[in-house]
């Protein structure tokens, strides 16, 4: 299974899955908590797509990633500036800032790789 595909399913679980570990029953920012299950739910929808071979799951795929890419850039960046000590869970500034900037990462790589393969797959069609 390619790496965007077997990482879409992961991340499908895993973003939600953190979500709840890490704000557990805070509240406060409601629009923080469900937009992970959102995107996970994005992800495992686009990356079932693609795996069963619908015609429109390249495309489906490169966008779920770009929708991942573009709310973690302001989630990551404003981690990295702000000058709180420690996350909403209780772990440290840095560590959030590491595990989102993995994250980004690897949604910035699934971006890449589905949008090539999507341009790919129109290219034939």
């Amino acid at each position: 299974m390619r790496f965007e595909v077997s990482a879409a399913y992961a991340l499908g679980v895993a973003l939600p899955l953190g979500e709840t570990l890490r704000r557990r029953t805070n509240f406060d920012n409601f629009h923080s908590y469900v937009d992970d299950f959102i995107i996970g739910g994005l992800l495992l929808y686009a990356a079932r797509a693609v795996t069963t071979h619908k015609r429109n799951g390249p495309v489906l795929l490169a966008v779920a990633w770009a929708i991942l890419c573009g709310g973690l850039y302001g989630s990551f960046f404003w981690q990295l500036f702000s000058s709180e000590t420690h996350d909403v869970g209780g772990l440290s500034n840095m560590t959030v800032v590491v595990i989102k900037g993995v994250l980004y990462a690897i949604a910035l790589a699934g971006l890449f790789l589905a949008s090539r393969s999507a341009i790919a797959k129109q290219s034939v069609d």
